[in-house]
This record gives structure tokens, C-alpha cells and sequence, in this order.
């Protein structure tokens, strides 16, 4: 199989890499999302007129749903004002996000309407709302993907401007260029509506393909985000500039410490006695931010005196997964056969397990280790999984949740034949707990036939361990596919010569 041109926008469009490094945008992947996110802190903080202006924006816009949400008086918003104001599609041309197989999402939807709502109404009823991550840090149905998808929306027509600008210079064949229409490309203040607007953007699969500036992207939280707030919580008191309030503060604090405790036993004692823990300090941490919400702008200016390190940090990340994307990634890729059949679901989730074994456990062993030789994370195996389902007719889909917990694969033909697929590190501490019971729960919950496991193993400890838990356990081996990436145990590519 040769390599498929799918793998990055560069490949696919013919355009090199040395132009898209110096136009700044990131090579993305046209076979699933890359695992990144646009943080509208870095157009905050950059130095960039035109950042600068995008910044000013997105405040504007907040504003204006400031004030229409103040204006409802506490009114829940109406199907109308969702669809005009607050509701917005995943911009899923950007191929960055969470899903694996392609690049559809969710986008925003009600919960996240109504969230802005409310937090709109109750905390951030006055003044400029300065940040659009403050809405995320006071309530769990506003999270890093709900800010991206938020903050490219608004920016989308930027995007869609400065792609076309790349696209004109650089992809000389036409066919692979199109005129794309974006419905709310520029909000119109005085009519209350979105203006659409046409760009001459690149085309795959009949859509269009958007590119990110590498300076805006993340990989992990926003810079500004609500597990910080919560863990640097201890700090916000002492960089308040009123004393009196910092004292209300610190006592309110206390009594909702107090109150959230929940009551043990004490073992030596055998009396009952109040205890805090992370769950319960969490619970009195945000019960006093809603009481003083000016915490949040406390917090907000610690972290706007430190956004150097927000842009250190972006950088390393953005340059991490470029190397792992460029030479692992795309290695893996074009080595596997995407052209395989399908059989029964069971059958076939064996079959290409063992074809991803023995693929992996020939040479491309290789890319399961990262750019600094450390064993890739459970995520990176998973995702790589993928690639070996060319070709089926199966419904093949990620994380399913049901009940406690997320399903890693199901492959599904009908209701009456499914297959679980469960992925495991060996190195798991909670491994002998997980091939106890973890399979046969996920087949209940998610009504399927059978299930299947793959471990992968990096060292001779670990490959011992999975062997007798295998036999301990007494496991049917057919069901258990050991994936070996040992590098003591392989003859380099170089020697089979």
C-alpha cells in the first residue's frame, strides 16, 4: 500500500510544508481530528493588531448576548433566540477536536445556550465580560471544546479569509479549490443577524478544508480554566486589594469547608468526625466563587500577568505533536493495508486486531514510542487502531457512553451482533481489576455479543504480568490479543536485510 495522501493538507493538496511553516498554519490530518483546540487567550495576549481585533470582537459579540440576556430579566431563551444568537455547528473544516473517524462533532447546542443564559443574567451582568473563558469557570455544561468551538465561530470568517488568501498562492490545481458560502460569517449589530459571506477556500470530499495559525492552538485546557481556578484557589484572597472583602471571603471559605465535610468513623477512636477531600473542597470552592464572582477577575489578572508561559507552553505542545504526527503518525499510516473485508463482528474485530499485532509487532513497533523514546499513552494506541478498518462494512465508533464508564471501540452490524473492543496498557496498575470484570460490564451495558481485549506490552516485566493474569484469570486467549512493542526482542529493519 502506498501512502495515503489523506494523511496531512500538505500531501493531499501538494503544497509544501516550508510554505505552510511560513504562512504559520498547522499541517492537519484529512483522515481524523487532530487532538487541538483554538484558546482565545493567545488572540488576547498576542501582540498582533489584527489578533488584537479578533479579541475585541468576540467581547463585542459577548456583549451584545450580555445585554439580550440581562434584557429577558431571567427568562429562559426561546427556540428563536438559541438559533440566531447563541446556537453554532462544530466548524468542522478545521479537522481539530476530539473525534476519531473524520471530523464531525457535536457543535453548540441547547445546554450550552442556556448555560451563557444564566451565567449571563446571575454573574456577568455588568461590565464587559473582558474573557470569553470566564463563562466556563462557573459551571460544568461549559468546557474547552464548548470555548474552541465558541471562539471559531466567531473568528471563522478570519480563518476562511486567510486560507483563501494561502489557497490562491499555493494550490495550483483547480480541481481541488472551490467557492464556499459561510452562513454567519459577520454579525450585523443594527438588523441583529448574521451576514453571510464566499471565499475560494481548498475542497475534500465536497466540503471545505479551513487552516489554523499555529499561535492559536492548544493542546490541553485553555489558559484560563476552571481546574486552576479551583487549585490556585488558596492564592485569590491574598491578591485582593480589599481587605475587608478578602476577610469575608477567607470566613465564608471556612464555613463552606465546614459544611461540605462529610462525617467518618475514626478508626482509632471509633467516633464520628468531619473530613475534607478533594470532592468536598470543590464543592465550598465554587459555592464561594458564585458568592464573590470578583474572585474570578482576581484569578483572570494572575493568569493574564503570566501569558508568556500560556504562549511557552502552546509552542511545545503545537511542536510535540508535529513531530510525533510527522514521523510516527504518518510512518503507521502508510504502512497498514486499509483495504481489508469484513466478516461477523467478532470475527472481524479478531481478525484486524491480530493483522494491527502483527504490523506493529514487525517494525512499526517504532511509532509507539514518542519523540523522546518514551512509551506512547493509551490514547495514541487507540487512535492508531483506526487504521486498520479500511474497508468495513461494520458501524465502527469511539467511546460510547453508557452508565459509569466509556466504551473504547464498538463494532457493530445490527442490534444482534456487537462487539466490544477494550484497550489496555499493561503497565495499568488496575489491569487484573479491568480483565476481571470490565469487559463483560461494558458488554451489558452497550447490549453487546462479545468483546474483545488488547494489551499492549513495552517490557519484559509487564509481558510476564499480562501472561499470568492470563492464566490466573483463566481468559480465553482468542479474545486476548497481546500486542508486543518490547524493543529487546526485535531485529532491526536494518538487519532483516
Amino acid at each position: 500500500m502506498g501512502k495515503d495522501k489523506r494523511v496531512s493538507f500538505s500531501k493531499y493538496f501538494g503544497v509544501s510544508k516550508a510554505a505552510l511553516a511560513k504562512a504559520d498554519f498547522f499541517d492537519i490530518s484529512l483522515i481524523s481530528d487532530t487532538p487541538l483546540f483554538i484558546d482565545p487567550f493567545h488572540l488576547f495576549h498576542s501582540d498582533k493588531k489584527e489578533y488584537e481585533a479578533l479579541h475585541d470582537e468576540i467581547i463585542k459579540y459577548l456583549s451584545f448576548l450580555r445585554d439580550y440576556s440581562v434584557s429577558l430579566d431571567g427568562k429562559s431563551l426561546s427556540s428563536s433566540d438559541i438559533e440566531r444568537f447563541f446556537r453554532f455547528p462544530e466548524v468542522k473544516q478545521n479537522w481539530l477536536g476530539y473525534c476519531y473517524f473524520g471530523n464531525s462533532g457535536h457543535g453548540l447546542g441547547k445546554k450550552f445556550a442556556n448555560a451563557l443564559n444564566n451565567n449571563f443574567y446571575k454573574l456577568f451582568n455588568t461590565g464587559t465580560p473582558g474573557h470569553l473563558e470566564k463563562l466556563a469557570l462557573v459551571t460544568d455544561r461549559v468546557g474547552k471544546d464548548n470555548i474552541s468551538d465558541f471562539s471559531t465561530n466567531l473568528i471563522h470568517a478570519y480563518l476562511a479569509k486567510e486560507t483563501e488568501k494561502f489557497t490562491k498562492d499555493n494550490i495550483k490545481d483547480k480541481n481541488l479549490v472551490g467557492t464556499f458560502t459561510i452562513k454567519k460569517a459577520e454579525f450585523d449589530y443594527k438588523t441583529k443577524s448574521w451576514k453571510p459571506k464566499s471565499f475560494l477556500l481548498p475542497k475534500f470530499d465536497n466540503d471545505y478544508v479551513l487552516l489554523t495559525p499555529r499561535d492559536l492552538l492548544t493542546k490541553e485546557d485553555t489558559w484560563i480554566n476552571k481546574g486552576d481556578l479551583i487549585d490556585e484557589f488558596n492564592e485569590i484572597p491574598y491578591a485582593m486589594s480589599n481587605e475587608a472583602l478578602r476577610d469575608q471571603l477567607i470566613d465564608y471559605l471556612n464555613q463552606k469547608l465546614i459544611e461540605y465535610s462529610e462525617t467518618k468513623i475514626d478508626k482509632k477512636t471509633g467516633e464520628p468526625k468531619l473530613v475534607q477531600n478533594k470532592k468536598t473542597r470543590q464543592l465550598a470552592i465554587k459555592a464561594t466563587i458564585l458568592k464573590y464572582p470578583e474572585t474570578i477577575d482576581v484569578y483572570i489578572s494572575k493568569k493574564e500577568e503570566r501569558g508568556e508561559i500560556a504562549e511557552k507552553i502552546s509552542a511545545n505542545y503545537i511542536a510535540e505533536i508535529e513531530a510525533f504526527k510527522e514521523n510516527q503518525h504518518e510512518h503507521f499510516i502508510s504502512h497498514v493495508d486499509g483495504s481489508r473485508k469484513k466478516p461477523t463482528t467478532l470475527d472481524e474485530a479478531r481478525d484486524r486486531a491480530n493483522y494491527f499485532k502483527g504490523v506493529v509487532e514487525t517494525d512499526l513497533y517504532v511509532d509507539f514510542y514518542d519523540t523522546n523514546g518514551n512509551p506512547a499513552s493509551e490514547d495514541w494506541v487507540q487512535r492508531q487502531f483506526l487504521y486498520v478498518w479500511g474497508g468495513t462494512l461494520s458501524d465502527v465508533y469511539r467511546e460510547a457512553v453508557r452508565g459509569p464508564g466509556k466504551t473504547d471501540y464498538i463494532i457493530s452490524n445490527g442490534s444482534e451482533d456487537k462487539c466490544v473492543v477494550e484497550f489496555k496498557l499493561a503497565s495499568s496498575s488496575s489491569l487484573e481489576n479491568n480483565l476481571r470484570n470490565q469487559l463483560d460490564e461494558y458488554k451489558k451495558l452497550n447490549k453487546a455479543q462479545h468483546g474483545l481485549w488488547i494489551i499492549i506490552v513495552y517490557n519484559d516485566n509487564e509481558y510476564q504480568k499480562v501472561q499470568l493474569l492470563i492464566k490466573k484469570l483463566k481468559l480465553n486467549v482468542r479474545d486476548i490479543i497481546v500486542v508486543d512493542v518490547r524493543k529487546n526482542n526485535k531485529i532491526p529493519p536494518s538487519k532483516l536485510k
